[in-house]
């Protein structure tokens, strides 16, 4: 090879390496959650971003309370029911915000109005990817 094509074969490389990394950066799920108690004496948001890592997935994000409790769980859903989970947080409003960042390898997530049964936003597939 010639000396003088090496800068433009070195850009060429350069930029196809920043162009891979940008692809790489944008593979991540966004999730918004809302949950509400039913006279709206609890209400909630999550705003989560959702990469894998590691064999499982990496949540990050806030969970705002605006008034009463809500609790952002990490679960395992089956026909749209599920049992237990884990708790990344329980926020406690008025308009209380917290930043999350938590590993799982549970399958699905929920904000739940911390109020009873039946107050949970939908439970949304963990993929980490966009769509």
């Amino acid at each position: 090879m010639s000396t003088k094509f090496l800068p433009a074969a070195m850009t060429a490389s350069v930029l196809a390496v920043g162009a891979t990394s940008a692809s790489a950066i944008n593979q991540y799920q966004a999730i918004s959650l809302d949950a509400a108690s039913g006279d709206s004496s609890v209400t909630g948001h999550a705003q989560l971003d959702v990469t894998r890592e590691h064999g499982g997935f990496r949540v990050r994000g806030t969970v705002t309370a605006y008034g009463g409790c809500v609790e952002l769980k990490l679960i395992e859903a089956h026909w749209s029911l599920y049992m237990g989970g884990d708790t990344v947080t329980r926020v406690c409003g008025p308009n209380h915000q917290v930043s999350v960042s938590a590993f799982t390898h549970h399958s699905d997530v929920v904000l739940t109005a911390d109020i009873g049964l039946g107050y949970d936003s939908r439970i949304v597939q963990l993929t980490g990817t966009g769509g």
